[in-house]
């Protein structure tokens, strides 16, 4: 097989006069978190609420956020005119057509893998459904996730972590290790109770290994005190 250098690659993966071919970059974008019931991907910032507890706050539980296929069908459509996407269902809102080459989608909305609640250790979650999936990765990507959530603190001075609760896996599908990859921690002080507070962070792994290349991901919060989450959107991305 003749080898291309990188010129010749680029030159052909933006080729149009050849079969489209995705950039070597992309992402996808979905609404459809099991608990959004209100609103629709890129058009509304309300959501529905959800209630991290005291004792999840005592616990210092994860609260992750699972994907559903029935609410991915109903907050993920086209609400411009052009260009027309690939329909949404069981990709997201760009229908797959934006996803990194050679990847078949970034979510999978009935998985099941890591569906289920953990309650010992050091690093405790809830149940949730679905994940965010990363088959035909390759050791070196980068993932850059994009959670959007509305904040109401319940109260004064709430400290509020978010991550990427990650899942590692064998060759098999076994999980070999689960870790919160963190991200920003926003803090709700003096005069911020009953407010809502939109929150865009960014989440970042990268893929150092095949496990990594097949892990599977959800994001997540956990906080010092009782607190309203609205889950809205998330925008997961592979950058190479």
């Amino acid at each position: 097989m003749q080898k291309r250098n990188g010129n010749e690659l680029l030159k052909y993966f933006y080729n149009d006069s050849l079969s489209p071919k995705r950039s070597l970059s992309g992402y996808e974008f979905t609404a459809g978190f099991a608990d959004r019931t209100t609103g629709t991907a890129g058009v509304s910032t309300v959501g529905s609420n959800v209630s991290y507890t005291q004792a999840m706050a005592d616990a210092g539980t994860w609260m992750r956020f699972g994907l559903n296929a029935t609410q991915q069908v109903s907050n993920d459509y086209q609400y411009w005119t052009t260009p027309e996407l690939s329909s949404p269902e069981g990709m997201g809102l760009f229908g797959g057509d934006l996803l990194p080459f050679a990847m078949d989608r970034l979510f999978d909305f009935d998985e099941t893998a890591i569906n289920a609640a953990n309650a010992v250790g050091d690093t405790q979650w809830l149940a949730s459904e679905g994940a965010m999936c990363f088959e035909g990765s390759r050791v070196g990507d980068l993932s850059i996730s994009r959670f959007d959530f509305n904040a109401l603190p319940q109260t004064a001075n709430s400290s509020l972590e978010v991550a990427l609760l990650w899942n590692t896996r064998d060759e098999d599908g076994n999980i070999t290790f689960t870790a919160p990859l963190s991200g920003p921690t926003a803090f709700f002080g003096v005069g911020t109770v009953g407010i809502t507070y939109l929150q865009r962070p960014l989440l970042t792994a990268y893929f150092a290994s095949d496990e990594d290349r097949n892990a599977l991901a959800l994001p997540a919060i956990r906080c010092n005190t009782p607190i309203e989450i609205q889950p809205l959107t998330l925008l997961s991305s592979i950058i190479r």
